[in-house]
């Protein structure tokens, strides 16, 4: 099968980026892959893993020959990596991103001249505790989810040009406005992370840490994630994770109130419900 793109740029070749160009050269999706960014040492590792074939720390020339440009870096340093590189890309090569905030990153780039080029937001729902190339693995999309993001100001066709690149590395695709994106990420990935750093946080503040076993390494596994991209995106999704928050305080006020009464059936009422729903999500995913 002939490859979907002759050249495939990563701006930030990090846990993301690079398991997209391993995946992607193990499939036969794309056939030569540049690696673009500020950091010599990252990218010179990069090149030597084999993830990318070339490298550059000028972006405009690491995009100028590329059919395919995907913006792995943080949402701030993104919209200038995007105003950047536009005026080297070729017309008609799609630029899309792999950022976990989509409404802000969307509107900015449509609000640029983006002549010939084809933008289409895209968030794959994977990931690590880990960063950077070294951590980075051809498999790490298999039977993971990736959120597409059009509007009404995207062109017809790239749609489904990337459903066939994030299927072709073995992802299951949906398709979602920026704003239901985002209110749902902070439900089910911002949201917990905020409580996984608040909780380590806290038992910092005690005397109990040497004591904690597996339940309180597997519960905050993810505070052990990138503490300078996190700040990012909780300020990025500032509106949809303050709902979030208000949700999840409910819920464990009132849980404090049935501790408070002495409620066991309240509590265990939630417990159960929780428990129930965990597990078919699990059985649903092929987790159970």
């Amino acid at each position: 099968m002939a490859p979907l793109f002759e050249q495939m740029t990563i701006v930030g070749v990090g846990l993301i980026g690079g398991s997209l160009a391993r995946a992607a050269r193990r499939r036969g999706l794309v056939s030569r892959f540049v690696g673009a960014g500020r950091g010599a040492r990252n990218l010179e590792r990069a090149l030597a893993l084999g993830v990318v074939d070339r490298l550059e720390t000028d972006h405009r020339a690491a995009v100028r020959d590329s059919d395919l440009v995907v913006v792995g870096t943080p949402v701030q340093a993104a919209v200038e990596v995007v105003r950047n590189i536009l005026p080297a890309m070729r017309p008609g090569a799609i630029l899309t991103d792999v950022g976990s905030v989509k409404g802000p990153f969307v509107r900015a780039v449509e609000e640029m001249d983006r002549g010939e080029v084809r933008f289409l937001g895209g968030h794959p729902i994977a990931g690590t505790e880990e960063s950077g190339v070294e951590a980075s693995f051809a498999e790490l999309f298999e039977g993971r989810r990736t959120i597409l993001t059009p509007t009404s100001r995207t062109i017809p066709g790239v749609v489904d040009a990337l459903r066939a690149f994030w299927e072709g590395v073995g992802a299951r695709v949906d398709v979602l406005s920026p704003e239901a994106h985002d209110r749902i990420l902070a439900d089910i990935s911002h949201l917990p992370h905020l409580v996984a750093y608040a909780l380590v946080d806290c038992a910092l503040k005690g005397e109990g840490l040497p004591y904690a076993a597996g339940g309180f390494r597997d519960f905050t596994r993810i505070a052990s994630s990138n503490p300078e991209m996190w700040r990012e995106i909780c300020l990025d999704n500032r509106e949809a994770l303050l709902a979030a928050l208000r949700g999840f305080e409910e819920s464990l006020a009132a849980l404090r109130g049935a501790v408070e009464r002495e409620d066991g059936q309240a509590l265990e009422r939630v417990f159960r419900r929780a428990k129930e729903g965990r597990d078919g999500w699990l059985q649903d995913m092929g987790w159970a």
